[in-house]
């Protein structure tokens, strides 16, 4: 997924909060991402730029900034960028969530706990916290499967955007 046009926003106005002049930004920085190379050139409009890549690129520009820069927190992005599991986590507990709403896990976590001890992890595990990529993926597929074969909508990211043909869980 390409970068969004906030995301290159942001990413220019932090380079330049950093004091790193757009040379230096192509220079040192885009040049270590295999994905900005697009038609010949390195650039942030590359559309084989992913989350992860912009996460990376705002923690160089972060160090660079001495481990803050503009309004984050100090190591917002390096702590991101080392955490790239984090939107499969919130992709499943979300999901969970919509079962549990639905009644087709037990609630406060239970059943999740559960689908993951006995259908993920093979015992070893309880939580999306203590699974890593192959398990997650898992995870995430068997509850998308679960949702679809009870009748139950998952939100897109279309639903997310206002698409008014879609009919979310919230109406």
């Amino acid at each position: 997924m390409a970068w969004t046009n906030k995301q290159k926003q942001l990413a220019v106005r932090a380079c330049r909060a950093a004091g790193i002049s757009e040379e230096q930004r192509i220079d040192m920085i885009l040049r270590n991402f295999k994905n900005a190379q697009h038609g010949g050139a390195i650039t942030s409009t590359s559309p084989k730029l992913t989350n992860h890549d912009f996460e990376a690129f705002m923690a160089i520009v972060e160090r660079y900034a001495g481990g803050r820069v503009m309004h984050f927190t100090e190591q917002f992005w390096q702590r991101a960028a080392a955490d790239w599991l984090k939107r499969m986590r919130y992709k499943a507990l979300a999901i969970a969530v919509v079962l549990e709403k639905h009644g087709k896990l037990a609630a406060n976590g239970a059943g999740l706990a559960g689908w993951i001890h006995k259908r993920v992890s093979a015992g070893t595990a309880s939580s999306v916290n203590e699974l890593e990529y192959h398990g997650l993926l898992a995870l995430i597929v068997g509850l998308q499967a679960y949702a679809q074969q009870n009748g139950i909508a998952l939100e897109t990211k279309a639903d997310r955007q206002g698409s008014s043909n879609v009919k979310t869980l919230q109406d």
